[in-house]
Formats: structure tokens, sequence, C-alpha cells
């Protein structure tokens, strides 16, 4: 049984109104799903969902972070020696976003949402850096999306780097696009706002940190991502290797896998690039065939 809450001292009364605020909320947002009292568990400092399906959980990560259309047509942004590596190996490498912590990954989210247990550093390292360890991601961007200079000039090599068209399927895997923390209220703000003002606690997602990896500052808007990202869970699938330095998740190219279909359409050398180079460089591998334009 859960504990009493502190201000009305009984589980059901709280229940209620932590319902009725959430069925508010949600319809403001479009979402009319109304929890029920067992999908609930209701502690003095949160409100938590059941283990099962999660249909609260799953609707405000859908409502916050839509999913992309699939399968869509992305372009990724990379260098030459880059290419080598995928052409040769013939996987698109997700890594994790341990490697990119101190440049906005999940702490941007959880200062954005006031949660001050994943930044808390009382006790050694904040929460939200081990949650970054099982999260693997590539970045991706739309066609006409992002500032193009600017997506050869850093991720690219100045534009003497490619730029890879690649069909994406995702199943298991996620993706979704980046939204960036200048964005108005989301719909876990607006809720736990709401929760805070009529004194309940606040409602944490078990896709908390899926949440996360998917909003960045508003300095990176300029990218325009879209993020391609696979969840580690405990006990479960590992496919996880290392560069001797960092963990990533291979997944191959052109081949059917769980958890996304991803298949290399164009190669598209940069404004700066040697046609030649790019040519040589997927000479005799699998995507020799794959048209250079």
């Amino acid at each position: 049984m859960d504990a009493d809450h502190p201000k009305c001292g009984v589980l059901i009364p709280c229940l209620i109104t932590v319902r009725r605020i959430i069925n508010s909320v949600l319809l403001e947002y479009g979402i009319d799903l109304h929890p029920e009292d067992a999908e609930l568990t209701l502690r003095p400092e949160v409100v938590l969902e059941h283990t099962g399906r999660r249909r609260l959980s799953n609707s405000i990560l859908d409502s916050m972070f839509p999913k992309a259309l699939s399968p869509c047509e992305l372009y990724h942004y990379t260098t030459v020696a880059s290419l080598k590596g995928i052409a040769a190996t013939r996987q698109l490498q997700l890594y994790w976003a341990r490697k990119r912590i101190g440049e906005g990954e999940l702490d941007t989210f959880a200062i954005r949402h006031g949660l001050k247990g994943y930044l808390d550093t009382s006790a050694g390292e904040p929460f939200y850096k081990t949650l970054s360890d099982d999260l693997f991601y590539v970045s991706l961007t739309r066609p006409g999306g992002g500032d193009e200079i600017d997506l050869w000039s850093v991720f690219a090599e100045g534009g003497h780097g490619v730029r890879l068209k690649l069909r994406v399927h995702p199943s298991r895997a996620e993706l979704r696009a980046i939204q960036y923390d200048a964005l108005p209220d989301t719909v876990l703000s607006k809720l736990n706002s709401a929760l805070a003002s009529e004194g309940e606690p606040p409602f944490v997602p078990w896709s908390l940190s899926k949440i996360g990896a998917f909003c960045l500052p508003s300095t990176l808007r300029r990218e325009d991502e879209v993020r391609l990202l696979i969840k580690r869970h405990a006990g479960g699938r590992d496919d996880a290797l290392t560069d001797g330095i960092n963990q990533y998740w291979p997944l191959p190219i052109g081949e059917s896998n769980d958890f996304c279909q991803i298949d290399l359409i164009e190669i598209h050398p940069g404004p700066n690039a040697q046609m030649h180079n790019i040519q040589n460089t997927i000479a005799g591998t699998p995507f020799e065939s794959v048209p250079v334009v």
C-alpha cells in the first residue's frame, strides 16, 4: 500500500485530485486518456505510473516529441574518414549520450523541467549522467532543414566531407525530432505546475530518460536535428561495443534488423570535396554502386 499523502492523510481523495488535474491538462494538449486509479501510484514526493502499458508516460512522450514519419529520408553529415569506416563495416554507429555530456545532453531537459533529483551532486555524479550510459543515438537532419552551411562546416570537415542520404524505418528504435529549450511550456511542465499549485507531488514518467534525450539547448536550433535513438535496458539486449573510449551500438545498413531498417540511397560530396576521393573511398565496398551525386 502506498504511504498516505501528507496533505490529505488518505490515498483515494489525493488520487482523485491528481487524476482530475492530469485529465484537465492532457485535454488541453488534445490527449483524451483518463488514467484509472489502478494505473497510478501516489507517494509523498512523487506520482508514478505502474509498469505495464504505461499509457500516460508514452502519451506525454509522444505529445512533447512526436515520432517522425517512417519510413522517411534523412541526411547524415560526416567526414570522409567516417564514410570509409561506414562503407567497410556496412554499419551506422549510434554512440552513447555520455560522449556528449557537457554539451546540453539530458541536463537541458532536467533544468527546464525542474528535475532537481536528476541534477543533485550531493551523493556523487548526478543521475542524468548515469542515464546517459544507456542511451545511444545518431544525429540526422531533414532535407531542407537546418543551416546547411553550418552542417557542412561542423560535421563534414568544412564541406570537404559528405552527406549521406538515408532511408530510415525504425521499429524498436526511436526516431523523433529534437525540441529546443526555448519552446513554451510542455505538457509535462504544465502538468507538474498544475499539480504543485494544488499541493500535489510531480508526475515523473517512466519514459523520462528517453524524453530528456530529445531536448537540447536553443543555441543548437540551427541544426534541426532528428535523432535515431536506442535505449539499453538492464538485463535486456545489449549490442554495444567500444572504440576504446566510448561505447556505440552498431546498426547494419541495407539489412533487416530488430531496431531500424537503414538504407543508403545516395552520397553527396561536400562543396569543397574532391569527387574522386569519395569514389575511391567506396570502391570495392558494398556501397560501390551507391550513386555519388
